[in-house]
């Protein structure tokens, strides 16, 4: 009895283990196909439509990578990262559908609206994008995030943020890539995101 039940554990391990090497290789494939940045960013794998944020009407993934300080408040990192989307477009998305589909995110990840429910004064997100190149195949845009920091400090904060984006005709999906921080633009957090770019031919 006593064997029986040491195998069914060791199959149970075996199994869990198996899943999150599954799940740790997914993440890792879309990344490594999209972007250039070192093995010391943490990653994490999500589906469109996203969990938090089923009302952008996107199909596709999300990557997102994140350096070891940015859940610390001490941290010059902290609240630092990005994310890439590919998504199924016809098009490059807009400015406009981007600044509602960030609003709807980080509404969505910082749970707004239960916060609202008990203290009126809290507002949602409100994006605000600057285009800086447009052609056929590529975007490029600047700009901010004015959020409700619910999870460490519960504080309004402003996050800068820039997006590059890719159309592959071929394949007809638009890659995004979002860099976030509360640092200014010219401090050196921006240099570690700045390590951080879509690789040259991921259209191909």
């Amino acid at each position: 009895m006593k064997t029986t039940r040491n195998i069914l554990l060791t199959l149970v391990l075996l199994l869990n283990s198996m899943l999150s090497f599954g799940q740790e290789q997914e993440a890792e494939k879309p990344a490594e196909r999209l972007l250039e940045a070192d093995s010391t960013w943490g990653k994490e794998l999500f589906q469109f439509p996203i969990s938090f944020a089923q009302e952008i009407n996107f199909q596709g993934a999300e990557v997102a990578l994140f350096p070891k300080g940015w859940s610390n408040e001490e941290s010059p990192e902290f609240w630092s990262y990005a994310f890439v989307w590919e998504i199924d477009v016809d098009k490059l998305v807009t400015k406009s559908v981007l600044e509602s589909s960030l609003q709807l995110y980080f509404d969505g990840l910082l749970g707004i609206d239960t916060w609202k429910k008990n203290n009126a004064g809290i507002q949602n997100t409100k994006a605000l994008l600057v285009e800086k190149e447009a052609s056929k195949s590529t975007s490029r845009f600047t700009g901010q995030l004015d959020i409700f920091e619910s999870r460490y400090t519960q504080k309004p904060m402003t996050l800068q943020v820039t997006i590059v984006q890719r159309y592959c005709e071929q394949t007809k999906e638009a890659v995004i890539l979002f860099k976030f921080s509360p640092k200014d633009f010219d401090h050196n957090t921006w240099v570690k995101l700045d390590e951080i770019e879509l690789r040259e031919g991921l259209c191909k």
